[in-house]
């Protein structure tokens, strides 16, 4: 159960960072473009994003030592 469960943790911060990656293609769209409001909004979305990653990734140790039930 617990390989799936790591599977599934990389998997979700895997598709988090390309999502990221992805608002970072925008941010660079909108600034070229000089749509200022919208370079705006998507770089605090792709930092959020990003984050996201990060945390999910590196901060993903709320396992508790003991089974339920075993307390």
């Amino acid at each position: 159960m617990s390989s799936v469960r790591g599977w599934l943790a990389r998997a979700v911060v895997f598709f988090l960072t390309f999502d990221g990656l992805l608002h970072l293609l925008e941010v660079f769209s909108a600034y070229h473009e000089e749509a200022w409001v919208t370079f705006g909004i998507t770089l605090f979305h792709t930092v959020i994003f990003l984050l996201a990653a990060y945390f999910v990734g590196h901060d993903h140790s709320h396992h508790r030592e003991t089974p339920l039930g075993d307390d």
